[in-house]
């Protein structure tokens, strides 16, 4: 799909996971309780797995007398960089629940967000599986049926009949290979992009210029990035190193890239404004609602907004493609199908019948 959930990356912890072991942390830091013990304790009725091995580590490291920032930041292979970027600001302004509060309620959103934007792709891609499944089961015991009795009247078939008949019989070299040939084409056109920042920013291009698909994705990732900047900023974050963790936490090359620059700007004295007019890594309308807020004082509650008009964009693209493509995907696959098998067959069959008839 192209965008990225981090459950997917090698170790990392899955949305679901983060936010189990956000609250687990967050009770015991409401209750005083000593968090060494208790995440040890948790660990040990855990199942194995990566969540238990990352409660134990957080767990052995608080025991040799790292700070939970500190234990954090060395899980950075299993958990995301800002956390412990977070919890460093929790603790110094004594609201460490809270902000534990602030990350399961993220983890939770983005947990949400890319559930919707999954379920939206789901059908269609069902729809597509199921269509090419009833193709092939009428190549391989409709087809056959006709094709017989074709060669046993000796007819002459037309062109596409032919051309049909061809892929029935030799499935292999006609139809699976070219089609094999294609996907190891695309696979190996998407490594190469995803060797360099800038193949990686084109192919995020690529994605976003899809119809309805493109926009629903890049929705969902500025809901997450201005999501997490504006938890950032509100927990008294630099402006520069929250752009910085807000962008690497998401799955867009373009923010990532563009993320950096801006910190640079930033740190030379331009105002948030000036800095997203120059390098527009963000929509004019959120750089334009950054900018007033950043002018008025209020830059968290407007980059919450900003994150909600995208959640209500990815909500209601994620109902169309979902109320939409899936009925519109079965006509087309049954027009088709229904297109082949009678030019294929009832063509050639209805000469047959008027050869007979005289």
């Amino acid at each position: 799909m192209g965008m990225e959930n981090p459950g997917k990356k090698f170790g990392a912890l899955s949305p679901d996971q983060l936010i189990y072991l956000n609250e687990e942390i967050a009770g015991m830091a409401r209750a005083g309780l000593p968090l060494e013990e208790g995440l040890a304790s948790i660990a040990r009725e855990m199942s194995h797995g990566n969540l238990k091995q990352a409660t134990q580590c957080l767990a052995d490291d608080l025991k040799r007398g790292k700070t939970l920032p500190e234990a954090i930041a060395a899980q950075q292979g299993r958990m995301p960089k800002f956390y412990s970027s977070l919890m460093n600001a929790g603790i110094r302004g004594g609201n460490l629940p809270d902000v534990l509060s602030l990350l399961t309620t993220y983890a939770r959103s983005l947990s949400d967000l890319y559930s919707v934007v999954y379920t939206a792709l789901f059908y269609p891609m069902m729809v597509i599986l199921i269509a090419v499944f009833l193709i092939a089961m009428i190549m391989v015991f409709v087809m056959p049926q006709f094709i017989s009795i074709f060669n046993d009247f000796g007819m002459r078939l037309p062109l596409f009949t032919q051309m049909v008949v061809n892929i029935c019989q030799n499935p292999i070299p006609t139809l699976v290979m070219p089609l094999s040939g294609i996907g190891l084409i695309a696979i190996i056109f998407r490594f190469l992009l995803n060797a360099t920042e800038t193949g990686r920013c084109m192919w995020a291009k690529i994605i976003y210029s899809l119809p309805v698909f493109g926009v629903l994705i890049r929705s969902a990732r500025l809901a997450a990035f201005t999501d997490l900047l504006a938890i950032l900023v509100e927990n008294q974050m630099p402006l520069p190193e929250a752009f910085e963790l807000a962008a690497d936490a998401g799955a867009d090359p373009i923010l990532k890239n563009g993320a950096n620059k801006i910190a640079e700007k930033l740190c030379q004295g331009a105002s948030l404004a000036m800095a997203l007019k120059e390098f527009k890594i963000l929509p004019e309308v959120v750089s334009w609602m950054a900018g007033m807020g950043e002018l008025k004082g209020n830059l968290p509650q407007t980059l919450r907004q900003a994150a909600q008009m995208y959640s209500r964009q990815v909500a209601v693209r994620s109902s169309m493609v979902q109320s939409i493509f899936p009925p519109l995907l079965v006509v087309l696959c049954a027009g088709f199908i229904t297109s082949v098998f009678v030019f294929a067959v009832f063509l050639p069959l209805i000469n047959l019948l008027e050869g007979l008839s005289k």
